[in-house]
C-alpha cells in the first residue's frame, strides 16, 4: 500500500490515491479504513499476492449499489509485478468472488482511454466495453482529467 501509494502509474491513474506518508499510515489505513467499509458493505478490498511471496498490488470492488446488484471493479500492481498473468488472475479472482459471495449481477469497470494495459486485461477476462466518458476522473499525480472507456462483465462473460 505504502509503495503503490507513491508510484507514479498508479497515481496517474487511480483516483483518490493519496500518498501514505511512512509505513505507519499506510498500515493504520489498512487497520481503520478497509474494515469499516467493509463493515458497511460499501467496499472490498484485497492484496495482490503472488504464491506466498509479499503484497505485489491491490485489488477492489468499491462503489457498491446493493439495490442493482453492481460494483465497480479496480485494481493496481507495483511495476515489479505488471505482467499480463498476473493482473488478470487478480482481476479474476475479486469479480468470481463479487459474483459468488455478494452475489453481484453486474461489474463495473473504468480506465483511462490512454491506459491500453488495463483495457486488454478487461477485455481478456470478459469485460466488454460499453462506453466513453470524457473527462472522468482526475489523476491523483498530476491532477489532470482523463477521459475514461467504461466497461461491463456479467457472470456468464467471465472467463
Amino acid at each position: 500500500m505504502l509503495a503503490g501509494s507513491h508510484d507514479p502509474l498508479v497515481r496517474e491513474f487511480m483516483q483518490g490515491v493519496f500518498p501514505h506518508t511512512d509505513r505507519e499510515a499506510a498500515v493504520r489505513w489498512i487497520e481503520d479504513v478497509v474494515p469499516r467499509l467493509w463493515d458497511q458493505d460499501r467496499a472490498a478490498y484485497f492484496a495482490v499476492t503472488v504464491g506466498d511471496g509479499p503484497s505485489v498490488g491491490w485489488a477492489e470492488l468499491v462503489d457498491f449499489r446493493p439495490d442493482e446488484g453492481v460494483a465497480e471493479a479496480a485494481i493496481w500492481l507495483l511495476p515489479g509485478a505488471r505482467r499480463m498473468r498476473v493482473a488478470a488472475a487478480a482481476l479474476r479472482l475479486v469479480c468470481r468472488f463479487g459474483f459468488e459471495q455478494l452475489g453481484l449481477r453486474r461489474i463495473d469497470a473504468y480506465a483511462a482511454a490512454d491506459n491500453m494495459p488495463v483495457q486488454v486485461v478487461g477485455a481478456y477476462i470478459g469485460f466488454r466495453r460499453a462506453g466513453f466518458r470524457p473527462d472522468l476522473f482526475r489523476s491523483s499525480r498530476t491532477h489532470t482529467l482523463h477521459d475514461a472507456v467504461y466497461a461491463t462483465l456479467v457472470p456468464e462473460d467471465l472467463c
